[in-house]
């Protein structure tokens, strides 16, 4: 038999052959024999492996209670021994014998009244069962054993968390990150539960003044998992680049871009790119800066990794995102001229897949007989989003409603335009194409005008024709012609589903204008009259924070 308090000397080499057989067996599932070889192993002198590999094979057989026999044998034998003393606390937690856990607690701490052993592992065993309260306790009496529990950090961290004390909780953790790195997914995930009205208490401690450096990554990392990853990035982009940070931004980086939090993404690879510049980096920030809408931000990522590419890799990589930002800038004619110049390395096959971009940058210029030059040697099909716009600009609505559900071109033009293609089924409308011209142009003062004017001539859709140009106006902040368009909105169109968004926009303005009675009339008529709005619950939040400033 193995004597108390000699296990390292009882295993040898011989055993190493039956530990082996015992690991294949449970690997390979089979449980019956790997219960039979880790008894083998047990009795050879290899007692920790086998009473570990027991707990896992009756775990998987959801059999936790097999184990007490072979284990009321060995805590006896080997009463100090840690490993064995844990596997007996979880078995006993697991299958619901608490008082048998507890007195099993009290014996292991009696035998070593100074050791942190007894009182980490039972913590640990009453925090993965969701007891953090009874865990609370263990970490109680350990600070009054043994005068500290500063080797207690982690489990102390985690109970507080499961206690709801975030603040504390989140002390807890900045203090285990300061005596042990690497621990920032785990105070992640053990605070991002908090709710939102106990974050800043989080924050305010995971930002102090001093804290090491896993601290400000975790509060990043959080910030990602509340939804506000920008405010992540402001903790981040603080720091002073080195190679720790920048590998850190790049973390967050990979993080931001698995959200789609794309604004976000941008700033931390230019910030990355900016600091170890590198051409796949500048590249990404530049994708990311396209699904910002910020065309500026991505010619100049695209443009200063290019110098770093091949021409093979400039012109399959850098030269398409150049090209689309500038088509979105309508920079028609520098689009057209660079695409001049990669011509010759190009082909005419690869020229004409760039064809469509160059459209896109003459429409965007305002340009159409220009846009239908582009394309002159690059047909589309009908159903392409391309030429769906150049149909509306054209006043050809039964085409563009067919053509721009295909679009892949971001932007509120389009919802706008799909969304009033919807609305109506007039076949042609040239007022309808120019107002969409204008917008394109960027005359947004035109755009306004032409339609409100094409409201009288589709009445199916006139409630959405005010809204697109009271938009633009309340865009413009020309409060007069802005307020007049809602207005008309509420009183001609009271059943349309605009009216809710009119009425919100004249309460902004009447706030605006210092007439909160007026501002607070528009909100409540907006939550009683239209209570099935999307926009209700925001003309709540606005109408409390009018009463709050009220009183």
């Amino acid at each position: 038999m193995p004597v108390a308090g000699t296990l390292g000397a009882q295993e040898s080499p011989a055993t190493g052959a039956i530990v082996a057989r015992a690991l294949d067996a449970e690997s390979a599932g089979r449980n019956r024999e790997a219960i039979g070889a880790w008894r083998t192993a047990i009795s050879a002198g290899a007692v920790v492996p086998g009473v570990l590999g027991l707990e896992r094979v009756f775990s998987v057989l959801a059999q936790e209670e097999s184990l007490l026999v072979a284990l009321d044998t060995l805590v006896p034998l080997h009463p100090r021994e840690w490993q064995i003393r844990s596997v007996q606390l979880r078995v006993l937690t697991t299958i619901g014998l608490d008082t048998r856990a507890a007195r099993a607690f009290t014996e292991w701490r009696d035998l070593a009244p100074t050791d942190v052993a007894p009182y980490r592992e039972y913590a640990r065993v009453l925090l993965f069962n969701n007891r953090a309260a009874a865990a609370d306790t263990v970490l109680r009496q350990a600070s009054e054993a043994l005068g500290s529990t500063r080797a207690l950090l982690l489990e102390i961290a985690q109970m507080r968390a499961g206690l709801g004390l975030w603040g504390t909780a989140a002390e807890a953790w900045r203090d285990v990150m300061t005596e042990e790195p690497y621990y920032e997914s785990a105070t992640v995930w053990s605070l991002t539960p908090a709710p939102a009205e106990q974050r800043d208490a989080v924050r305010a401690v995971l930002a102090a003044r001093g804290v090491p450096l896993g601290a400000t990554q975790a509060l990043a990392l959080l910030e990602v998992a509340w939804n506000t990853p920008r405010n992540g990035w402001t903790a981040l982009g603080a720091l002073a680049p080195s190679d720790t940070v920048v590998a850190i931004w790049r973390l967050f980086a990979d993080e931001v871009e698995r959200v789609r939090a794309w604004s976000t993404a941008r700033d931390a690879l230019a910030a990355i790119h900016a600091a170890r510049p590198d051409a796949g980096v500048a590249l990404r920030g530049a994708q990311a800066a396209l699904a910002a809408a910020d065309p500026v931000t991505a010619l100049a990522l695209a443009r200063s990794a290019a110098p770093m590419l091949d021409e093979t890799h400039r012109n399959a990589d850098a030269l398409p995102i150049e090209l689309d930002a500038l088509a979105r800038l309508g920079r028609a004619s520098e689009a057209e001229a660079l695409l001049a110049r990669a011509a010759q390395a190009l082909g005419p096959d690869g020229v004409r897949s760039h064809a469509r971009t160059i459209a896109w940058a003459w429409i965007r210029a305002g340009d159409i007989p220009r846009a239908r030059r582009a394309l002159a040697d690059a047909p589309l099909s009908a159903e392409d989003a391309v030429a769906g716009w150049l149909a509306l600009f054209d006043g050809d609505l039964a085409t563009a409603r067919g053509a721009l559900r295909n679009t892949d071109v971001p932007g509120q033009d389009a919802v706008n335009a799909l969304a009033l293609l919807n609305r109506t089924r007039l076949e042609r409308s040239e007022s309808i194409g120019a107002a969409f011209l204008a917008l394109a142009r960027g005359d947004s003062s035109q755009a306004s005008r032409r339609f409100e004017a094409a409201a009288t001539e589709l009445p199916d859709a006139a409630s959405l024709l005010l809204t697109l140009a009271a938009r633009i106006e309340t865009a413009r902040r020309n409060e007069d012609r802005s307020a007049t368009l809602w207005r008309r909105v509420t009183a001609e169109h009271a059943q349309s589903g605009e009216a809710p968004e009119a009425h919100l926009e004249l309460a902004r303005a009447s706030k605006r204008g210092g007439d909160l009675k007026g501002a607070r009339e528009h909100l409540e008529t907006l939550i009683l009259d239209y209570p099935g709005s999307a926009l209700v619950p925001q003309a709540r939040r606005e109408l409390d924070a009018l009463r709050m400033g009220a009183v």
